[in-house]
């Protein structure tokens, strides 16, 4: 009984990420990876339900810091339009211009309507972060 209970959550959590996303999947990468200050190619793939890859969206980025009252500092944002390069992927360049955690909105459009929608966290760094040593192996 418990584990279906589980699963019957599960789905329904699903059902909801894909009703709230409009059905279509959108992946996200970024160059550097993770952010760093300056200039950033965020680039995204769109996929329809079926995984078909959409080719005729309005790819649309909104990165956000809210506003930090302990420091006193404003709220930053960027909003801009992904170009379409082809084959499903949409990308641009974004100016970071602070290290610290940004929220990340991505919308995909087709005739005004909305087919996709993704909110990540990520951090951008004034340095990157080495990668883990290998231990020798």
């Amino acid at each position: 009984m418990r584990k279906m209970l589980i699963v019957a959550a599960v789905v329904a959590a699903a059902a909801q990420v894909s009703a709230q996303s409009g059905g279509a999947s959108l992946t996200l990468t970024t160059k550097p990876s993770p952010l760093g200050l300056g200039q950033n190619l965020f680039e995204v793939t769109v996929r329809d339900a079926k995984g078909q890859l959409v080719t005729n969206a309005d790819v649309g980025i909104i990165l956000l810091m809210p506003a930090d009252p302990k420091t006193k500092h404003p709220e930053m944002k960027t909003v801009g339009k992904l170009n379409n390069v082809g084959k499903g992927t949409y990308n641009g360049i974004v100016m970071v211009t602070m290290a610290g955690e940004w929220e990340v909105t991505i919308t995909a459009t087709r005739d005004g309507k909305s087919i996709g929608l993704k909110k990540e966290r990520l951090t951008a760094y004034l340095t990157r972060p080495k990668p883990p040593a290998s231990g020798g192996k």
